[in-house]
């Protein structure tokens, strides 16, 4: 079998296997996650997927990165400093529940992946939800300057982790969601409860 023609695919050879490994990763965690099978899903061999990502940790940082490099782009569009803050707190929750609903494979990475203790899971993980997470606790802080720390319900990085957690448990949970959490929609009223 020789290989395919160069325009055999339309999407570029290390975009397809990111997206391979975001779903791999995602159905089986770090350690149960086969480079064979991501090469599989990408449509390469496992030698050409090592030619473009020398390892499988090499892999799941590439993938970690673009996962959050993403998020942070959604979220920044929606950070806007001169705004009403309840508006642009609410805003800002919304489109980090809408990126986790459109990137189904995100939630299960991240829920996975903080509960997995193995090297190299901690600090590739972390050395992407770190960043993002203190940039939008600096943002909200910003929103809520004029809020006395006693005013406050919860402290800003605790309720930004409580918030996400629940909104990632949600679009991980499949067949459990509605049974869990139901039908209604609470995001807002969370979002109102946690920061205002």
């Amino acid at each position: 079998m020789g290989r395919p023609r160069a325009d055999a695919h339309s999407v570029p050879t290390n975009e397809r296997i990111l997206n391979a490994a975001e779903r791999i990763f995602s159905e089986n965690g770090y350690p149960g996650a086969r480079l064979a099978d991501i090469a599989a899903e990408a449509d390469i061999r496992r030698p050409s997927l090592l030619y473009h990502f020398e390892s499988k940790e090499v892999l799941y940082e590439a993938m970690v990165h673009r996962l959050f490099n993403r998020l942070m782009e959604t979220l920044t569009g929606f950070m806007v400093p001169a705004a009403d803050p309840e508006e642009q707190l609410i805003e800002v929750g919304l489109a980090f529940r809408s990126f986790a609903e459109e990137n189904t494979a995100f939630g299960r990475i991240v829920m996975r992946d903080i509960v997995d203790h193995r090297d190299p899971v901690p600090q590739l993980l972390a050395s992407g939800v770190v960043p993002v997470l203190d940039a939008v606790c600096v943002y909200i802080d910003g929103l809520l300057e004029d809020k006395k720390d006693e005013q406050r319900p919860v402290p800003v990085r605790a309720a930004v982790l409580q918030f996400c957690t629940d909104t990632l448990m949600q679009t991980s949970a499949g067949p459990l969601r509605t049974p869990l959490w139901g039908d209604e929609a609470h995001t807002e009223d969370l979002l109102r409860r946690l920061f205002l």
